[in-house]
């Protein structure tokens, strides 16, 4: 598209930006003189010139690099073509053998694995034995989720090429139909020859259950135990299915039963970490460790504050309007007087910004005023602080940002997150920060608990601790740099067993939502119309809703896949493939299912092509149709054969032929390049040329039809959706339709190139207008780069602050595991109740001489010194030695105390057996431990959230976040060993069989200031209220949106123990203690 444009100097800067934002191939001619239009005839001919040097400069530099380097994927390939040879050779060899002798294999392999050979010396064979299985096995029925499936697979070359690259810790790209759960079952069954433990980590609970039934026939066969992990599973019954030698696991359970399982007390009540972390194959690796990865792991427990702000605030912020435009960024003072903005000020329009792209809302000044104005307080940062802002704009992101049936929906009340790159809902994850609770107040529905966390770990951090890790997906190269920078995985890309040929046409870029839409419906109206299944991808439910009203206006039957009907997935996928099948879907990726084509599919959509050729031609239009294959083009001759009842071999489209009426010809394409290249093109047209009223031209497409509604952020899920047609020389066609005003084109800019193509067009042009140069494609591509480099730019930095929290959280977890191990250990038992004496006493001692020490500084006497002491430490002095030895000075008294002190311990020590003290020193050293270790993740939190301020002091955040958060960890070990000492030196040993185990109690913090002022606050009215009986939130002091699992561990106290006035009042009421029946 060239446009010329005759306007005055300042709008060249309109172009600067428009070719900086957009980056499309659009020339604006300035014209405003001779001289540069003279200049602008000089471009114009020695750009192309410039362009050509260019392109040969990179093809000559790619061809050096390969004639140096070579192509590095293909020689990975190449060094395992042997292997695949060897495999073959024991294969044929073991034809022979019974199936008897097949499963002993087995047991030959553990003995020779014990007798000093490799996992790698066994490959060819122990793969060959795999496929030995899956031979045997053809023909067999198989109980897969309740249905029969017959075994009909026998590993390709290419298949067996995939599972070596497992076995080598590397990351095996292959494309959608390639049978990736079979090339696991070989490097899975090596593997778990060691008897160590394999686990396969799917991206759902379906696929966990589905593939351990299915892939267990061949594990059985060959004498291997199977099990699987989905989010039904008790717990009770984990320990028994990780013990099995491959385990099937969801993803995030496998995290959470890591996490679990370091915080039990006892070993014996370990799932997962019983043994070392071993192998692990992740399916659709890209989907769990790099979309899943911008969330940790986090297990917590209930905080106890109150609630009812949530509320208030989601009724405040319906008086808010949103500002116009986005905030505006100062672009330095030189950059301002260019523009003629210095000293401008920008006036708002409305009370708070949106950010799209960081899905953050932000108060404007007037906002600000506003609700000073309706809380009727002087300064609102002063009077409430910055806390409660925080939970203002929650409320606003809940209420602008985070909309219903994309970012979560509501199931039973609940609100359930669904993830923006499998369209699933993630039950037991919750926005944190409040952000959770502030969306539950908007939607009216029961408000829960907020949470603290009680341990967290992300997937980098978690995955990175097995011994070998691998994994599979049919798009990672795209990520190939992430993958290796983070988690130290190279990605190889698998050739398909067969070619392919989907046709991949470039995107259909349109004016605007409403064009958009008219032209989806008219492709898919006539697609559907020719009988050809259709994939319908869609960014999110509620578009996904849209186009299903779409298609029941035009009596379209369709099905569809989103997260609201996410349970009836695999039975939806699977008649995807029938004829005139139409699936509304929001985001293929990770759906782990096949579209296998109906039989006989394409033959009936090429004698529908033909009958409608010939129609449209006995209208007197000429119809000129495009295919893309020699299959294809077999397949509508054959059609015309079969329509116009013409022998076989008959010279249709090889000659013209003229026909009852029409004249039918085709032209082969010589200069063919690739599959967007037409092979052929038909030409139906009525023989009386005079009588032709119109021309319609069409693309004559096969087998599954995947349109996407629109483009996403990241170039992985779409090529998901692409790859879901043209599996195993399948044919296919994929297209994207994007409007300028969809998400991804307004954050490329799209609002100004429709601003401007509105000035240059007419209405009625704009409104028709579909553009499909390549430039339009690979713009859209290059800012999925930049937003998918943004993404990582945020997973990295959670890594790198996780990662100092990792070093940590393995020192903690090992302190744990050897008090733990010390109980089954007799050894460990002795050497840490041993240890811990000594640590204990020293500890002890230091705490009574610095309190000594503090009564002598600030002139405290020793009588009074001794109350304390009796007080705090349980002296049990009687009256008479109190009298002897309160006129001692402190030094006297420190000698006497530290002399009694070893002669107290010495006795009780040897009153006391060694297990139960060692079970009192473990009980009460893993209390505090568990307890000061949480009060330290939210340490470090918070000192996240400082140190990134200090950038603004030129200093980087990471360096002095490491720096600060080692002297934290310092003091955290120091105050465990003190806490434990402490607690101890009050226990009476005398009397210890009966007690071994410190209680703890928490009291919420006092915010009755903050309720007092939303209580006496202006509030607009809404439509919608909370129902939540107990009008009670909690708030959440994690950081990012992070996946918060609940469990109840809420602590208890004793039946003993003395309310405390702060405390939740026994009653239930919810209140304070002092404020309901402690108030008598």
């Amino acid at each position: 598209m060239r446009i010329k444009l005759y306007q005055s100097r300042k709008e060249e800067n309109v172009k600067f930006k428009l070719k900086k934002e957009f980056d499309l191939s659009i020339e604006i001619y300035i014209s405003f003189s001779w001289e540069n239009q003279i200049f602008g005839l000089f471009r114009k001919t020695l750009k192309p010139l410039y362009w050509c040097f260019n392109s040969f400069k990179r093809i000559m530099l790619n061809w050096i690099l390969n004639i140096i380097w070579g192509d590095y994927n293909q020689k990975q390939l190449d060094k395992i073509k042997p292997l695949i040879t060897a495999i073959n050779h024991f294969y044929a060899e073991l034809d022979s053998l019974s199936d008897e002798q097949i499963q002993a294999k087995t047991e030959e392999f553990r003995t020779r694995l014990q007798n000093g050979e490799s996992l790698d010396d066994l490959l060819p064979e122990a793969f060959a034995v795999v496929k030995q299985a899956c031979k045997r096995l053809v023909g067999t029925t198989c109980m897969v989720k309740g249905q029969e499936v017959v075994w009909n697979m026998i590993p390709y070359d290419v298949q067996l090429m995939g599972g070596i690259i497992l076995h080598q810790g590397k990351i095996a790209e292959m494309k959608t139909g390639e049978g990736k759960t079979l090339v696991a079952v070989a490097p899975v069954y090596l593997n778990a020859i060691s008897g160590k433990g394999v686990h396969v980590v799917t991206v759902n609970d379906y696929l966990a259950s589905r593939d351990a039934e299915w892939m267990a026939y061949v594990y059985r066969r060959l004498g291997l135990t199977v099990g699987s992990v989905v989010k039904s599973t008790p717990l009770a019954d984990r320990r028994n299915q990780y013990s099995a030698d491959i385990t099937y696991v969801e993803n995030s359970e496998l995290g959470f039963d890591y996490l679990r399982d370091n915080l039990v007390k006892t070993l014996g009540e370990r799932n997962l970490t019983w043994r070392p972390l071993n192998y692990a194959i992740v399916d659709e690796i890209d989907s769990i460790l790099i979309d899943e990865a911008r969330t940790p792991l986090i297990i917590s427990q209930p905080r106890e504050e109150p609630t009812e702000k949530y509320s208030f605030y989601a009724q405040l912020v319906q008086a808010l309007m949103p500002c116009s435009s986005k905030k505006k960024v100062s672009k330095g003072f030189i950059q301002e007087v260019l523009n003629d903005e210095y000293g401008v000020e920008h006036e708002e329009d409305g009370d708070y910004y949106i950010d799209e792209k960081t899905k953050t809302a932000q108060l404007s000044g007037k906002g600000i005023s506003k609700l000073e104005s309706l809380l009727k307080v002087e300064n609102i940062y002063k009077d409430m602080g910055y806390g409660e802002i925080h939970h203002i704009e929650n409320a606003l992101k809940a209420k602008a940002v985070y909309i219903k049936d994309k970012d979560y929906i509501i199931s039973n009340g609940e609100i359930l997150i669904v993830d923006e790159h499998t369209g699933r809902t993630m039950p037991g994850r919750r926005f944190s920060e409040g952000l959770h609770q502030a969306i539950e107040a908007k939607e009216g529905v029961q408000i829960q608990r907020e949470s603290q966390t009680m341990a967290t770990i992300t997937y980098q951090n978690f995955f990175k601790q097995y011994k070998k890790l691998s994994g599979m997906t049919g798009t990672a190269s795209t990520e190939g740099e992430e993958f290796s920078k983070i988690y130290e995985l190279e990605v190889v890309i698998i050739p398909t067993n067969r070619g392919i040929r989907r046709v991949d046409l470039n995107d259909k870029v349109y004016f605007d939502q409403k064009t958009k839409w008219k032209f989806v419906k008219e492709y898919i109206k006539f697609y559907h119309q020719m009988g050809q299944p259709i994939l319908i991808g869609t960014a999110d439910i509620a578009t996904s809703e849209y186009v299903s009203r779409l298609l029941e206006r035009e009596a379209i039957v369709h099905n569809v896949l989103n997260a609201k009907f996410h349970e009836q997935e695999a039975n939806i996928v699977s008649r995807a493939g029938k004829y005139k099948s139409v699936v509304v879907a929001t985001n293929m990726a990770g759906r782990g299912t096949d579209i296998k084509l109906e039989e006989g599919l394409n033959e009936k959509i090429a004698q529908n092509y033909v009958s409608y050729m010939l129609k449209v031609a006995k209208a007197w239009t000429q119809f000129t149709g495009k295919i893309y294959s020699e299959e294809e083009y077999s397949l509508i001759k054959n059609a015309f054969i079969h329509a116009l009842d013409l022998e076989e071999g008959a010279g249709v489209l090889t000659t013209e032929l003229q026909i009852n009426g029409v004249s039918i010809s085709a032209k082969l394409n010589t200069k063919r390049k690739q599959n967007t290249d037409p092979y052929a093109t038909v030409f139906v047209k009525p023989l009386d040329a005079s009588l032709q009223k119109d021309e319609e031209e069409k693309d004559l497409f096969f087998g599954l039809f995947i349109l996407g509604t629109e483009k996403h952020e990241s170039r992985r899920i779409d090529n998901q959706l692409r790859g879901r047609a043209g599996r195993q020389w399948d044919p296919g066609v994929s297209v994207f339709f994007v409007a300028l005003d969809d998400g991804l084109m307004r954050k490329m800019g799209g609002e100004k190139i429709q601003a401007l193509a509105g000035m240059l067009l007419s209405r009625s042009d704009l409104e028709n207008l579909e553009l499909t140069q390549s430039q339009f494609t690979k713009s859209i591509t290059r800012s999925q780069k930049e937003i998918e480099g943004w993404y990582f730019g945020i997973r990295k930095h959670l890594f790198d602050y996780d990662s100092v929290v990792d070093k940590q959280r393995k020192r903690v977890y090992k302190l744990r595991d050897d008090i733990l191990e010390a109980e089954t250990d007799e050894a460990k038992r002795k050497e840490y109740v041993e240890s811990f004496k000594e640590e204990f006493l020293t500890e002890a001692k230091n705490i009574v001489i610095t309190q000594i020490s503090n009564a002598e500084m600030t002139g405290q006497s020793v009588a009074d010194l001794l109350i304390v002491l009796n007080k705090e430490f349980g002296l049990n002095m009687t009256q008479a030695e109190y009298d002897q030895i309160k006129n001692l000075t402190h030094e006297e008294i420190k000698a006497l105390l530290m002399e009694r002190f070893d002669r107290y311990f010495a006795k009780v020590f040897e009153l006391i057996s060694e297990e139960l003290l060692f079970d009192v020193f473990r009980g009460v050293h893993l209390h505090f431990i568990d307890k000061l270790w949480v009060d330290h993740i939210d340490d470090m939190q918070n000192l996240r959230e400082k140190v990134g301020l200090m950038s603004y002091a030129q200093l980087d955040p990471l360096v002095m976040y490491k720096k600060e958060s080692f002297e934290k960890f310092q003091e955290l070990m120091k105050n465990i060993i003190n806490s434990t000492a402490g607690y101890l030196m009050r226990l009476d040993f005398e009397a210890i069989a009966g007690e071994a185990q410190a209680s703890t109690s928490f009291s919420e913090n006092d915010q009755e200031n903050v309720m007092g002022i939303l209580a006496g606050a202006d509030l607009p009215q809404q439509k919608t209220q909370n129902t939540d009986a107990r009008a009670k939130i909690f708030e959440s002091q994690d950081d990012g949106e992070f996946e918060i699992f609940e469990v109840d561990d809420t602590p208890k106290t004793s039946p003993d123990t003395k309310v405390r006035p702060n405390d939740a009042c026994p009653c239930g009421s919810g209140k304070k203690y002092k404020k309901c029946h402690g108030a008598n």
